[in-house]
């Protein structure tokens, strides 16, 4: 199975992912995510919601970076159909005079 290459949003976000799960391997007690959950289930409740937030925060960036790459492209093949059609429009009048000449 081939994995496609992750854009430069995926990679930002990978990396501050990865910061903070170091920053918490680092700093949690013994026992760590699990322990805490379970000793505090009003924490275990919001640490939910704001892992919730969190993945609906990524999706709507990777959705709006997508938006983005479509947008360059369309900005860029607008830019070389002009380029195609000045040189199109320059083609039959040399032609015609050379024609001439």
């Amino acid at each position: 199975m081939e994995v496609a290459p992750m854009n430069p949003v995926e990679r930002v976000l990978i990396q501050d992912l990865t910061g903070l799960l170091d920053r918490l391997a680092a700093s949690l007690p013994e026992g760590g995510f699990d322990g805490i959950r379970a000793a505090h289930p009003g924490l275990k409740a919001k640490l939910d919601d704001a892992d919730a937030k969190l993945a609906a925060a990524r999706e709507s960036l990777l959705d709006d970076y997508g938006r983005w790459r479509r947008a360059l492209e369309d900005l860029e093949n607008l830019w070389a159909l002009g380029a195609w059609r000045s040189v199109a429009a320059e083609e039959p009048a040399e032609q015609s005079a050379a024609l001439a000449a």
